[in-house]
């Protein structure tokens, strides 16, 4: 599970893509190379940016100590989206 998760943080460090905020970008495309729809990443960030706020997303995201419970939202926000 951290393996995954890890994966898809540095994946959302190392892209980039469209003209929002530079750390909503990089997350979609991240999240977009682990073969999630675009409009599922999108979900998974706005979810993630309500409950964490953009300068606390923006700093779990960028941390390499991320705690478990980030962690955990992380996945059940792409969950939710993915059924959504």
């Amino acid at each position: 599970m951290k393996t995954l998760t890890s994966i898809l943080i540095i994946s959302c460090l190392l892209l980039t893509l469209g003209c929002t905020s530079k750390s909503e970008r990089e997350f979609i495309s991240g999240c977009q190379s682990t073969g999630m729809e675009r409009s599922a990443c999108k979900c998974a960030y706005k979810k993630l940016e309500s409950k964490y706020g953009e300068e606390g997303l923006k700093n779990n995201l960028y941390t390499l100590s991320q705690t478990e419970s980030f962690q955990y939202d992380l996945m059940q926000s792409g969950l939710q989206c993915m059924r959504e």
